[in-house]
């Protein structure tokens, strides 16, 4: 089989786009779901497949009514996932709105499956409406996933906690937190791994809230010269968040100490950074997409968990020269360092969302505005020093 190194797989939608989310796999396969965002044309639902074996993607097509800003699978089941939405109410006004879906997709006729490219086709699935919630007049920007009972909404000016329940079809409010500055709206949020805690950005500013208190749990306030756009949560350290902003740089932070900094700052970027993503097993590895059509993946490993790499154990050294013998040189190990790993280009517009796989830690899909994802791979030299080291 020919070798899939330095190979990318594409996929295009025919529709404007800004977001997507991965999905939890009972297969082992790796699927994303990405939303259209068509003002005046019928919008759509894109489950994509990727079958690494015959390295491409087969999608599923599902109609979702109105524009899509936000798009957000669930942890658990891999069929329902929440979108954020504007509709025209009236022809004259926008509403926001979140509401969950469940796909359903169509059995196809085993007949009509082309034998010898039987991955070369297109599905077609409809979306079950689950719940909405009741947002008000607020501009929902996303959704976050807290388990398969509780989710939290992100609006314009306030974050709130919500009770679901799917089988019955209802959410309940339990809980809101209002910007501390009503001069900046919240533009994101993620959720802390480690803790019951939400972190949002505001403006220039980071702030995190206990969910169970709603009280504050530290503040970075004017972190940075330019407004913040996106942010991610180490997965396997805690205290450790990534931003991204239109000062095109990525900030790293220990939000233990925010007085000191940022402990790292990267500029690989010429243009707004939109999103930034920690790799879930290998956190030393960090996506970054921007609006100068690039993808970035980052090696940040003297920060992450992989920081402790052995170069050869020195108390032998001593032993072997006590005893007469000569010392045995070691050969240095190719460790991971920090830095670019590798810059992707395939894109001609704005690159919204980046997102790694749930299952494949070396596979990666990226998302331009104009419609057009990409899926690509950690360079193979990068991955074996991971994995040897």
């Amino acid at each position: 089989m020919e070798s899939t190194e330095h190979r990318s797989c594409a996929y295009g939608l025919r529709h404007q786009t800004r977001c997507l989310s991965a999905i939890k796999s009972n297969d082992g396969k790796s699927r994303f779901i990405i939303g259209t965002q068509e003002l005046l044309k019928p919008n759509e639902i894109h489950l994509l497949t990727f079958d690494e074996d015959m390295f491409e993607i087969t999608p599923t097509i599902f109609s979702h009514p109105h524009e899509i800003w936000d798009i957000s699978a669930s942890k658990d089941d891999p069929d329902l996932f929440f979108t954020c939405y504007r509709q025209v109410i009236d022809g004259k006004r926008t509403q926001s709105t979140a509401s969950l879906w469940r796909m359903k997709q169509e059995q196809k006729d085993p007949e009509e499956i082309d034998v010898e490219r039987p991955h070369h086709h297109q599905h077609r699935g409809e979306l079950e409406h689950v719940l909405s919630l009741d947002v008000g007049d607020g501009s929902v920007k996303k959704v976050i996933w807290q388990d398969s009972t509780e989710v939290i909404s992100v609006e314009d000016w306030r974050i709130c906690i919500w009770d679901i329940d799917i089988k019955q079809g209802t959410a309940k409010l339990t809980g809101s937190i209002d910007t501390p500055d009503k001069n900046f709206k919240f533009t994101s949020a993620v959720l802390n791994p480690h803790a019951q805690e939400v972190v949002a950005v505001y403006g220039r500013s980071i702030q995190g809230w206990n969910l169970g208190s709603l009280k504050p749990t530290f503040t970075i306030k004017d972190s940075q010269p330019a407004l913040i756009l996106c942010i991610d949560y180490n997965p396997n350290r805690p205290f450790q968040i990534a931003t991204g902003g239109d000062d095109c740089k990525v900030r790293i932070w220990d939000v233990r100490d925010p007085s000191m900094g940022p402990i790292m700052t990267i500029q690989d970027h010429t243009h707004w950074v939109w999103s930034v993503a920690y790799n879930k097993f290998h956190d030393q590895l960090v996506l970054t997409s921007s609006s100068d059509c690039q993808v970035n993946l980052q090696s940040i490993v003297s920060i992450s968990t992989g920081a402790d790499y052995k170069f050869g154990d020195a108390s032998d050294t001593e032993q072997d020269a006590s005893e007469g013998s000569e010392p045995v040189e070691t050969m240095p190990l190719d460790v991971p360092t920090d830095g670019l790993v590798q810059a992707f280009d395939q894109h001609e517009d704005s690159v919204y969302q980046v997102a790694w796989s749930s299952v494949d830690p070396w596979l990666f899909l990226s998302l331009s505005h104009d419609g057009r994802a990409v899926m690509n791979q950690v360079p193979s030299e990068e991955k074996f020093k991971i994995i040897m080291n």
